[in-house]
């Protein structure tokens, strides 16, 4: 068991998760896009991340980088029709899906996690949903009332990947399918 001593009590100084520091490439790859780096400091930048254990180190590297602004939700309201959201994106600390005979597919697997939870807060009629989830997902459907609806939960806890960002699903589903992988 650790001494006290060894406990790290400051920010600085926790871990840094892989999903971190893939945010942080992706903020590095921006500004380069935005002319704030050349490609070398790019280059120099990304090494020096990915040698980053703490989030100190991490965070030393963006530092002279303007802090950007993940929206604390997003909405997506359907009628008749398909929403999918892929590839890198920041994922939202909420997340409400109001749907209606619709098909909506949100792939987490290379987002961007600023949040250590995402709430889906879901209202959905006559709908099919696919979540596909990052390895290491914990996700939490005990809030979602569904009537005349399926649920298939398919994401296995991965062992020996902590960290891994925690979904919790609240609302309703009506007459439809939720499929989380």
């Amino acid at each position: 068991m650790a001494d006290e001593q060894d406990v790290p009590t400051e920010r600085g100084l926790l871990r840094v998760s892989d999903a971190e520091r893939e945010a942080a490439a992706g903020r590095l790859q921006a500004a380069v896009g935005e002319g704030r780096l050349s490609l070398e400091e790019l280059d120099r930048r990304v090494a020096a991340l990915y040698a980053a254990r703490t989030r100190g180190e991490m965070e030393a590297v963006t530092a002279d980088l303007p802090v950007e602004a993940t929206p604390k939700s997003l909405r997506i309201h359907r009628v008749k029709s398909l929403s999918r959201i892929d590839g890198r994106w920041q994922v939202p600390a909420v997340l409400t899906v109001d749907c209606y005979d619709a098909l909506v597919r949100l792939d987490f697997r290379q987002a961007a996690f600023v949040h250590p939870e995402v709430r889906i807060e879901l209202s959905a009629t006559k709908s099919l949903l696919r979540l596909r989830l990052p390895p290491g997902a914990v996700v939490d459907a005990n809030g979602l009332v569904f009537h005349k609806a399926f649920v298939r939960n398919r994401v296995r806890p991965a062992k020996g990947v902590p960290g891994g960002a925690r979904f919790v699903v609240t609302g309703q589903l009506v007459k439809g399918m939720l499929i989380l992988r």
